[in-house]
């Protein structure tokens, strides 16, 4: 389960990755530092919070198995019993190593001493071992009551042979902390299944717990969260026996620790915080999706008009490559090249003289370049311009920003277009004038060579 701060981290990573995107077009650069800004502040803060613990409270008595439980809380041994002294007054507090250290522990009266671990399980969870209620000296038992003022939860750890103490139900009497937030655990609970059958060892746990929970309602607690449970078991067992409930003690305590943060995370508001910051890329959704639906409804238009605009282009080309372009494929027939003999010499003089006293009419056998003809190119400019102003216009009518405006305008640029349109129509034109073939007049020159052997041979 992931923890609370990571949904919104999650949505702050993705902040941060889309703003150092270019696509853009609602957000101006300024505005883009700004959230920019704003997400990594945020960030920080949330940091902060998921650094924040979990800060829980073991209190019992000798040999009730305190750091068992915390052992198989962990999920490792993270503490020995010789970390625990007899008739001290230290609190013993577990922090992973990587974790910062609970600032306000500097300002506690008891004197405490600081374990670190490697249990990843319990990163997030502040583990604070006090010292054992019936070892305490009467001059060190109001250092200890005031500790407690710093942990979020408070463990009263017990066993089938001490939950009856009544120095245990001393001490709860005098905790101010809020109610709430205790819990009590009946560990060593398998002691009464020893040597007994299942059905007798579920008697007696009963018959205990009952007892346990009347001495605690007797404190003003009227609805104590008991669990009986065997942490030994529970750190080197695979499986757990159907009555020990350390399974539920661990997930409430992880569970405490989510509710924690999420706690922190509404003080401090960061979840509104976020949700404004996202708010900015909800109106960039939504102006690109009405940016769609406009480029969507002058497609439609288009192509309603595209065979019409075909036929009327058609309509425009066709004459004038009749008029030019046939003329230039005619001018072939003047070609001396299937002439044979004299006659291709006297044609090919005939020619050359021509070129000096006549101007060439047709322009596109001198021009190295089909420039566009105009009657076409107005046309066309007239249905670019249509196309243009049609998106501007319906840009205009849903409110959207001119930025909006500034991609389309080097995609439906009217002086490009009709430039790449006469690049196109040249090279076409140019290509099909260049591969056009000349006839062979095979006949036509056999005819002739065969004239000149008779004239040759009549003449002789």
């Amino acid at each position: 389960m992931k923890h609370p701060t990571q949904f919104l981290q999650n949505e702050l990573d993705q902040v941060l990755d889309l703003l150092d995107q270019p696509f853009f077009l609602t957000l101006t650069a300024e505005e883009r530092q700004s959230l920019k800004g704003n997400a990594q502040g945020l960030y920080k803060r949330l940091s902060a919070i998921e650094s924040g613990f979990l800060t829980v409270g073991l209190f019992g008595g000798t040999g009730v198995g305190k750091s068992t439980l915390m052992n198989a809380l962990a999920g490792s041994t993270i503490a020995s019993i010789s970390h625990r002294r007899p008739h001290t007054e230290k609190v013993l507090i577990y922090r992973h190593a990587e974790a910062d250290p609970l600032p306000a522990l500097a300002l506690a009266d008891v004197p405490w001493q600081e374990i670190t671990h490697q249990a990843d399980a319990i990163r997030q969870i502040l583990v604070c071992d006090l010292p054992d209620y019936d070892s305490l000296m009467d001059e060190h038992r109001q250092r200890v009551l005031q500790f407690q003022e710093h942990l979020d939860v408070l463990v009263w750890v017990t066993s089938p042979e001490k939950y009856a103490d009544g120095r245990f139900y001393e001490f709860l009497q005098l905790v101010p902390k809020a109610k709430q937030n205790f819990y009590f655990v009946l560990n060593k609970a398998d002691i009464l299944f020893h040597g007994q059958s299942l059905e007798t060892g579920y008697e007696q746990m009963a018959r205990v717990l009952e007892s346990f929970q009347e001495h605690i309602r007797g404190c003003g607690i009227t609805e104590p969260l008991i669990y009986a449970l065997a942490a030994e078991k529970a750190l080197n067992a695979d499986h757990l026996a159907p009555w020990n409930q350390f399974s539920a003690f661990r997930q409430h305590i992880f569970q405490q620790r989510d509710v924690k943060q999420v706690m922190a995370i509404k003080a401090a508001n960061l979840d509104v915080e976020v949700q404004e910051l996202l708010s900015a890329f909800h109106k960039e959704v939504l102006n690109l999706e009405t940016f769609e639906q406009t480029l969507e409804d002058v497609a439609k238009e288009w192509k309603e008009k595209h065979a019409s605009w075909l036929q009327a282009g058609r309509e425009k080309i066709d004459p004038w490559l009749r008029k030019y372009i046939t003329q230039e494929t005619l001018s072939y027939q003047n070609d001396p090249s299937c002439l044979v003999g004299p006659s291709r010499s006297l044609a090919a003089f005939v020619q050359e003289w021509q070129k000096r006293f006549t101007q060439e009419k047709n322009p596109l056998s001198r021009l190295p370049h089909f420039a566009l003809p105009e009657e076409i190119a107005v046309s066309l400019e007239r249905q670019l311009e249509w196309l243009q102003n049609r998106i501007n216009h319906r840009m205009l009518r849903k409110n959207l920003p001119s930025s909006f405006r500034e991609p389309l305008q080097g995609v439906v640029d009217v002086s490009r277009a009709l430039q790449e349109v006469e690049e196109r129509f040249s090279h076409v034109l140019t290509l099909h004038l260049g591969k056009r073939r000349l006839p062979s007049f095979w006949t036509f020159r056999g005819l002739q060579v065969l004239t000149y052997v008779l004239l040759f041979a009549f003449l002789l």
